[in-house]
């Protein structure tokens, strides 16, 4: 199916907070730069014409990426809702390295939203010759133009992916995201085309912002290795976590180390942690119980994350535990599709 109709004048508020797309050369490397606004005014200017109306933003003080924490996803998502109703869309230029994590973040926090938000960035910084940087940017505005579009999505080497279906899957090649386990949303190339099917929310999605005072709750995550040291599993508890991810191998096992493992899940529930599991494979997701190398995962009641990726199970606790809920409540919100980040 092609893409609707572009309207052309639709209002588009560009927010740049920071990452690759960005970045000057500095004494100690590529670092944000704060003019990006005029610069990609100036690269966007010969497009105008088949772009919709917008204008650019800068945050005060742009970052790496890397450095992103959860009190910047809180940032991002209270600067769209105190000017939702202003602007029929919003694209927010952000780092590749995390920008997986603000997606799903916001698409958390922003659920419901009634306009598109389109998260992109470049592998390139913009004023770098052969950047992939203007070409994302168009990208994001035309999806932007889109009446039928909504929600929080990503949109990098002209596709637009479920904003938390996805995860970074090269440092380096322009497609640098994927959505291994949901269809994209739309493309560009070779011809113009959009899912509707992969645009349809969750029964039940209702329009209303929930943004936390806070997203300052401690979530762990243990990636199952060969030779694990059962040390990790009590440094773990001591922590005390109030959120868990089990990474397993494939669908859903986990190294049995002479039961230690066993009792430390069952631990962490007792303790209220709210522990979930998910594969380290990009496709497929889990099925606890699948093998008798996994049943242990199950007997002690940790969550089947199914086919979410890290980034979105991620986001998902840091979002309920900000929440106050009992670990009961933050168990079951969990398990239930909230914004298409799981499947039903």
């Amino acid at each position: 199916m092609s893409l609707p109709d572009l309207d052309l004048n639709r209002r588009i508020l560009v927010l740049y907070v920071g990452g690759t797309i960005g970045m000057r050369a500095s004494p100690d490397g590529l670092a944000p730069q704060r003019d990006l606004p005029a610069a990609l005014a100036a690269h966007l200017g010969p497009w105008a014409e088949s772009l919709p109306l917008y204008s650019i933003q800068s945050a005060v003080d742009p970052i790496d990426s890397a450095d992103a924490a959860p009190e910047d996803w809180l940032t991002i998502a209270r600067f769209i809702a105190e000017r939702h109703g202003r602007y029929d869309g919003f694209v927010v230029l952000h780092g590749t390295d995390t920008m997986a994590y603000t997606a799903s973040a916001l698409g958390f926090m922003l659920a419901g939203i009634d306009v598109p938000v389109i998260l992109t960035g470049a592998q390139v910084p913009l004023e770098v010759e052969g950047s992939d940087a203007l070409e994302n940017v168009v990208s994001a505005l035309t999806f932007a133009a889109c009446p039928s579009l909504a929600g929080v999505g990503l949109a990098f080497d002209g596709v637009l992916y479920r904003g938390c279906r996805t995860t970074k899957v090269s440092s380096s090649d322009f497609a640098g995201f994927d959505s291994p386990n949901h269809p994209p949303i739309a493309r560009l190339l070779p011809v113009p085309a959009m899912d509707l099917a992969a645009l349809q929310r969750p029964d039940g999605t209702e329009p209303g912002f929930t943004i936390p005072d806070h997203l300052d709750a401690r979530v762990l995550s243990l990636r199952a290795v060969p030779g694990l040291p059962t040390a990790v599993l009590d440094a773990i508890l001591d922590m005390a976590p109030q959120g868990l991810i089990v990474e397993c191998y494939g669908s859903g096992t986990v190294p049995r180390l002479d039961g230690h493992m066993q009792v430390f899940l069952e631990r962490a529930v007792r303790r209220g942690i709210v522990t979930v599991a998910l594969s380290q494979a990009l496709h497929g997701g889990i099925r606890l119980g699948a093998y008798a190398a996994g049943s242990a995962l199950a007997r002690a009641g940790v969550m089947d994350g199914r086919d979410m990726t890290f980034e979105a199970a991620y986001t998902k606790l840091h979002f309920l535990l900000a929440q106050d809920l009992p670990p009961v409540m933050a168990r079951t919100l969990f398990t239930r599709n909230l914004i298409g980040e799981i499947r039903d």
